[in-house]
This record gives structure tokens, C-alpha cells and sequence, in this order.
């Protein structure tokens, strides 16, 4: 059956749950979409596509704390990274269907009392996709013929 829980969509966004986790992929898409944040519905922000070369990401509890196992990714599946100031001031140097990676590296303290701990994203350049670079190969041959 279609409808049982085996094939029901998961959630397709990567989180940072834990310093450690980490997403290596090849950036797919860069879409604008309204924020989902309450008081921020009118602000758009930036969510990255990617396909999953490999990675994996931790759940938060209801205290925020990270629940074990980790969440493993599949390769060649779709997720989602989302935005916002710092990771789309690193992400600008990313390239459509360039190979890059994500990595929670630290949680800082809020500078604002009862605000939660700012979680520090680093992003990492990789070469081009070949995958890629081969279907624009094959899409030129075809067009050229």
C-alpha cells in the first residue's frame, strides 16, 4: 500500500544537531521562499538543494539536546539546506553542480539572555561535479549533432 509508513516522505532537511554533523553533496538548486519563522512570514530566505554524497545529522530532543543514533543519509538523495546570513555569504562562492560540504563545527552562547546558542556552520568548496560535467558533455554532443 502507497499510504503505509514505509513510504511516507521523510523530513528532507539536513540540521545541525550536534558539532560533528556534516552534509557532502553537489548543490542542485538555490530556491527563495517565505520564511516559516513566526514574525518573519514576510522575509524571504534561501534554502540549497542538494544531492547527497554522504552526511548525517542528529535530531533534537525537546530540550534541544541531540538524540542518538544519527541520522544517516542516503547518497543520491534530495536535501534540503536552509539559509540565512552566514551560510549565504558562504554559499554565494558555491557553484551550481559544484561538490560541497556543511559541517557543524561549535555552539557559541547567545549574546541575548534566553536566546539559544548560535550553532557555527562552516562551508566547504569541492570541484565540480564530473557527474555533472558529463551530462552537459552529452546534452552539447546532442545539440551539436
Amino acid at each position: 500500500d502507497i499510504f503505509g509508513d514505509m513510504n511516507e516522505v521523510k523530513n528532507t532537511f539536513w540540521k545541525a544537531g550536534k558539532p560533528g554533523d556534516y552534509l557532502k553533496g553537489i548543490l542542485t538548486a538555490v530556491r527563495e521562499v517565505n520564511s516559516q519563522l513566526p514574525g518573519h512570514e514576510n522575509e524571504r530566505v534561501k534554502v540549497y538543494e542538494v544531492e547527497v554524497i554522504k552526511g548525517e545529522y542528529h535530531n533534537a530532543d525537546e530540550k534541544k539536546n541531540p538524540v542518538e543514533p544519527a541520522v544517516v543519509l542516503e547518497e543520491g538523495s534530495i536535501i534540503m539546506l536552509g539559509g540565512r546570513k552566514t551560510i549565504d555569504d558562504q554559499m554565494r562562492q558555491i557553484k551550481l553542480y559544484q561538490i560541497f560540504g556543511v559541517k557543524f563545527v561549535e555552539e557559541k552562547p547567545s549574546k541575548k539572555k534566553g536566546f539559544a546558542p548560535m550553532k557555527v556552520l562552516r562551508i566547504f568548496q569541492g570541484p565540480m561535479s564530473e557527474k555533472i560535467a558529463i551530462d552537459d558533455m552529452e546534452v552539447a554532443f546532442k545539440e551539436a549533432v
